[in-house]
């Protein structure tokens, strides 16, 4: 009975190390790819005679110059679905987005039925895009990568330039094209082909819509190129950029609108190397 239960408690202190040693392991990575993130705001500008002035009026207006801030962080309070017809999961995040390499890292908490703790890393760093939660910071239930993931996480950051002007004006191998009087669209190369991401401006010239036609959406063990829409809403002043306070983020499936993101920003605040 004595040796029964010696093993018992040796067994729970093996797996309280473990989880420990595993949530420091992914907290380490993240943390490296904030690094990495950072150590690329090296690009040279682009030419602004390419950025349409639709384009450069905005991120002017909103606080976006040449040769700004290499990074930006904005905290958000936010809630989030893992599927349809699942209740929303409120989260806190926050988000460094690169101005001259394009790219983020994102990372989120919450609690799943109010208990279980969890925390969800997206990123676009060099490159390379993923996305990975974890339960309590340890135990996996979701890793995505390769060049889908590549491709989608390009198309987030696009996406979210009305949250990131600096990058507008900054950001190297953006391609702009003006679609009509108050959209545009912008791509950005990747390995898993291009990333394109339309802009919807209003009649005051401020952002309040995106859509792609085809961002990879992970169904299974497949990535269904899917339609893909937002809003933008609640323009206000943080620090020296004027930016959309609120944003939701859903999948257009065939059964209808599927909004899976819905949040508001707390803080935004850039920072140099």
């Amino acid at each position: 009975m004595k040796m029964l239960l010696i093993v018992a408690v040796l067994s729970v202190v093996g797996l309280v190390v473990a989880h420990f040693a595993l949530a420091a392991r992914f907290a380490a990575g993240t943390d490296a790819a904030i690094r990495r993130l950072i150590a690329a705001q090296n690009s040279a500008p682009p030419d602004q005679a390419a950025i349409p002035s639709l384009v450069l009026a905005f991120a002017a207006r909103n606080g976006g110059q040449p040769g700004g801030p290499a990074t930006m962080t904005i905290t958000q309070e936010a809630e989030m679905k893992l599927a349809p017809g699942q209740d929303w999961l409120p989260i806190e995040a926050t988000q460094i987005s690169g101005t001259r390499d394009p790219g983020f890292v994102w990372q989120a908490r919450g609690r799943m039925a109010a208990i279980i703790p969890v925390v969800v890393v997206d990123g676009y760093v060099a490159g390379e895009g993923w996305l990975e939660a974890r339960l309590a910071g340890s135990v996996p239930v979701a890793n995505a990568r390769g060049a889908d993931v590549s491709r989608g996480e390009a198309m987030r950051f696009l996406a979210e330039l009305a949250w990131n002007p600096d990058a507008i004006v900054n950001a190297a191998g953006l391609a702009w094209r003006q679609v009509d009087e108050r959209t545009v669209e912008v791509a950005l190369q990747t390995e898993g082909g291009p990333a394109r991401v339309r802009l919807g401006f209003d009649a005051d010239g401020d952002v309040v819509s995106m859509e792609a036609d085809d961002r990879p959406r992970a169904v299974g063990d497949q990535n269904i190129a899917t339609r893909w829409i937002g809003r933008f809403s609640g323009y206000a002043r943080f620090g020296n950029y004027r930016l959309p306070r609120f944003g939701e983020v859903a999948w257009v499936l065939p059964e209808g609108e599927f909004l899976y993101w819905r949040g508001e920003i707390v803080t935004a605040e850039p920072a140099r190397r």
